[in-house]
């Protein structure tokens, strides 16, 4: 499981501008969002040092918060996920992808192309936790 403490880890291990990032949204995180126990965490291009990082957090109260940072600003987008039109994870041996379709944009997560090789398998598992998480809110 991906945790905010983990990315704080990352965070300080190399000094690049995804680093730099990442410090960014952290720093936003800790000053204006509370997590709990059921908060579950997205980072789509950890590890990618080529592409924008984005951080998809599914908040206990059904939120979906998108987090990015670009220019020296953090954006910070939330979206209620009781707007979600369909979600589908398709998943195959090779790998997974799960798509959050809404009236008026479709967010796909797939771990094979949102991080680098060593971390698919620990991303695939926070499709599941995610997949998990839009099952329980009807419960």
């Amino acid at each position: 499981m991906i945790t905010i403490n983990q990315l704080r880890e990352n965070s300080m291990r190399y000094i690049d501008s995804q680093s730099v990032a990442l410090i960014y949204l952290l720093k936003v995180i800790d000053e204006c969002l509370v997590f709990d126990h059921k908060t579950v965490i997205y980072p789509k291009n950890l590890y990618c040092r080529d592409k924008t990082l984005i951080l998809y957090i599914f908040t206990s109260d059904y939120q979906l918060i998108r987090l990015s940072y670009d220019a020296e600003t953090v954006s910070v987008i939330t979206r209620d996920l009781n707007h979600l039109i369909k979600s589908q994870y398709d998943i195959s041996n090779q790998e997974s992808q799960l798509s959050l379709i809404f009236e008026d944009e479709v967010i796909y997560l797939s771990p094979k192309m949102d991080t680098t090789a060593p971390y698919v398998k620990e991303f695939n598992s926070q499709l599941i936790l995610i997949c998990k998480y839009l099952q329980q809110k009807g419960k």
